[in-house]
């Protein structure tokens, strides 16, 4: 994932979605060869190496900060410092994998139709026959539907949560734009030390997917979808869920 954001200060605020790890062990248990794409710190691929049977584990990031965070929590792994829309699979050992994950809505993080085609194309290349993709984002249709920009002011601030770093306490308050027709949006991040004035800015940008748009470019990639769900416990996909959890493999013959 490639960021305008403190790695040290992203890694604090965005932990993921309760539930998540547990569904990534559960989807990668037995599985041999790993690989995340968009790894960040390996909150999730550090768990999975604990607790999943011996075998390779790969992560690729884009931002080198955040692979020295990953570095130090999960030594025992391999870091490839590479986009993953054109990552090479020599980079990887020329291996294919059993499991493809992107946790955390890392899809998102790519800004262009290209770059979402690129990536799910490079999936289906690191692919074992009978692998699978697994990804989770959240789920934008009942917002894209529903919302209007007009009612977001872009000044707003909205405090997200409060961290820990270094021994001291931040106030993290959050302000973004969307751009509904694209689809983008730019969230700014200012951490806020208690006791002090000046703020510490990270921004984050995104450009999310409805469900018909995620379909087609599976689709379109080689991948069939084995399971669109709404949450990490299997529940229907609908307008009002609040995740949206993909399971794809291969489409059979290529």
């Amino acid at each position: 994932m490639s960021t305008d954001y403190p790695a040290r200060f992203y890694a604090a605020v965005h932990d993921g979605n309760p539930g998540d790890v547990d569904f990534y062990r559960e989807r990668c248990a037995g599985s041999l060869a790993i690989v995340e794409l968009g790894c960040g710190d390996a909150r999730v691929l550090g768990a999975l190496a604990e607790h999943s049977n011996p075998g390779v584990r790969v992560g690729v990031d884009i931002d080198a900060q955040l692979l020295e965070l990953a570095a130090a929590r999960a030594p025992g792994i391999e870091f490839v410092c590479a986009d993953m829309c054109s990552v090479g699979v020599e980079q990887l050992g020329g291996r294919r994998f059993d499991r493809v994950i992107i946790p955390y809505g890392g899809l998102y993080c790519l800004l262009t139709e290209a770059a979402v085609a690129a990536t799910l194309a490079k999936v289906v290349e690191l692919l074992a026959d009978d692998g699978l993709l697994l990804l989770d984002v959240w789920a934008a249709d009942g917002f894209h539907a529903e919302a209007d920009p007009d009612d977001q002011d872009p000044s707003w601030l909205e405090r997200v949560k409060i961290i820990e770093l270094d021994g001291h306490r931040y106030e993290v308050l959050e302000r973004s734009s969307w751009d509904k027709p694209h689809q983008r949006i730019d969230a700014t991040y200012l951490h806020v030390r208690v006791g002090a004035e000046e703020a510490i800015e990270g921004t984050l940008c995104q450009r999310y997917l409805l469900a018909d748009q995620l379909r087609s470019a599976l689709e379109l990639a080689g991948l069939e979808i084995v399971e669109l769900a709404g949450g990490f416990n299997g529940q229907p996909y609908t307008g009002e869920s609040e995740l949206m959890v993909v399971s794809a493999r291969r489409r059979r013959g290529l």
